[in-house]
């Protein structure tokens, strides 16, 4: 071999060994800077259910998934990112000795308090009053469990992504026709296995007009899991340099790029364990609103499994924003202003004439329809506001009329001194 073949072979070990190390670097560095332009700080370092800050690389973190009604075509109509619902909400724990993940979904219509406003609404109302912050406090108050970190992500993140992976495979349970991603066409999708493109993914996930809000949070946490399956099959770095733009792009967080390598680090493995809880309930109707009720039972047996999950003490009842609620109003009621201080102390009015307030998110024009969601055997059905529809059958044109016809079967539990009026007024629909 003359000596130019043997240099020219040893320029190509170099550059064979030296690509690959300059190529990381880039990714490492375009990764950093993707992260580093979604992060939103949150207005406070640490939760309150929490004596210090903590730390993903030592500590077991919670992290709360919001899956909001952004998009491009929504900001040019003047619907600000921070005035943005909750299509999804999901409150996840990370356990570091365990290597495991618990989800908990949920449902997007359910009655919580938002300490924002002081007072009970729909937990989808929560980020539209007070952004990621709304959300973390009323889910806090709700699980009675911190929420350490937020990922909030949009419509088009979503789409772009199950694009990028070359789409999902999923068993759709029923054929449906949902709005796209720019709310400008359609979105029509059949029963039964297959790979499903973007959109029709987003679709899946959002439909909640076929079955229950229940059931939609069980296929968002399925195609979660198909999501994270699939990008673990994906071994091509330059999908992964793609994936990274798109939610760099379309995301919003509050971690530092270092808490999210060591959990990246962590739970990135295909060993680790994924459980799935859902928050449990009945149907209410407060004023022709309907509203999901949790069960205290279940809110109760959840944080304890989240505090676990956290290694924090077991929570009691007594403890739980809901039961204080229940034990001076008889139930929870929205719209009344109310403090967990005041329910402590008994400082609360009671009577016909507890004073209510408007509520600073109108419900969508589809809030009043009754939700068919399926009900837990355990739980009494005198709080179902109207004779429910068969569940395989898709709702008419005529259920939205139902609450006005009739009123007078919302739970006994509903406070007369709520000004009908004051839920009826309506802005367009968010769908």
């Amino acid at each position: 071999m003359n000596r130019f073949a043997k240099i020219g072979l040893l320029l190509m070990s170099m550059i064979l060994m030296i690509l690959p190390v300059v190529f990381g670097l880039m990714l490492y560095l375009e990764t950093k800077g993707a992260i580093n332009d979604s992060f939103l700080d949150s207005k406070k370092s640490k939760s309150s259910l929490r004596d210090k800050p903590v730390d993903p690389s030592l500590d077991h973190v919670s992290v709360l998934f919001l899956g909001v009604d952004d998009s491009d075509s929504r900001r040019k109509g003047g619907q600000k990112a921070s005035q943005s619902r909750t299509d999804a909400m999901i409150y996840t724990t990370f356990n570091r000795d365990k290597k495991q993940i618990r989800m908990v979904s949920i449902p997007r219509d359910t009655l919580s308090y938002i300490p924002a406003v002081k007072y009970y609404d729909k937990i989808t109302h929560a980020h539209a009053i007070d952004g990621p912050e709304g959300s973390m406090e009323s889910v806090e108050s709700t699980l009675n469990v911190p929420v350490d970190f937020y990922a909030r992500i949009n419509m088009e993140a979503f789409v772009e992504v199950v694009d990028e992976l070359g789409g999902i495979e999923y068993d759709v349970p029923f054929s449906l026709n949902e709005p796209n991603t720019e709310d400008k066409g359609r979105i029509k999708v059949k029963k039964g296995k297959q790979n499903l493109t973007g959109d029709e993914a987003l679709a899946v996930v959002r439909s909640r007009k076929q079955d229950s809000d229940l059931e939609r949070g069980k296929r968002q946490m399925e195609m979660i899991k198909a999501i994270i399956k699939k990008a673990q099959e994906t071994n091509s770095i330059n999908k992964l340099d793609d994936l990274v733009k798109i939610v760099g792009k379309n995301a919003k967080h509050n971690f530092t790029f270092d808490d999210i390598q060591n959990l990246a680090t962590t739970y990135s493995s295909s060993k680790v364990k994924i459980k799935t809880e859902q928050i449990t309930g009945t149907d209410a109707n407060f004023n022709g609103v309907y509203f999901y009720n949790p069960d205290l039972d279940n809110l109760l047996e959840l944080s304890n499994k989240l505090r676990k999950d956290l290694k924090l003490p077991k929570t009691k009842k007594t403890e739980m924003m809901n039961y204080l609620m229940t034990q001076a109003y008889g139930d929870l009621m929205p719209y009344i202003e109310v403090s967990k201080k005041s329910l402590k102390s008994g400082e609360t009015n009671t009577d016909d004439s507890s004073e209510t307030v408007e509520p600073a998110v109108k419900p969508d024009t589809d809030e009043s329809i009754e939700q068919p969601t399926e009900q837990p055997t355990e739980q009494p059905i005198e709080q179902q506001p109207v004779e429910q529809p068969p569940t395989e059958e898709v709702p008419s044109q005529e259920v939205p009329q139902a609450p006005q016809e009739t009123p007078q079967q919302a739970p006994e539990q509903t406070n007369p001194g709520v000004d009908p009026s004051v839920q009826q007024q309506q802005e367009p629909n968010v769908y």
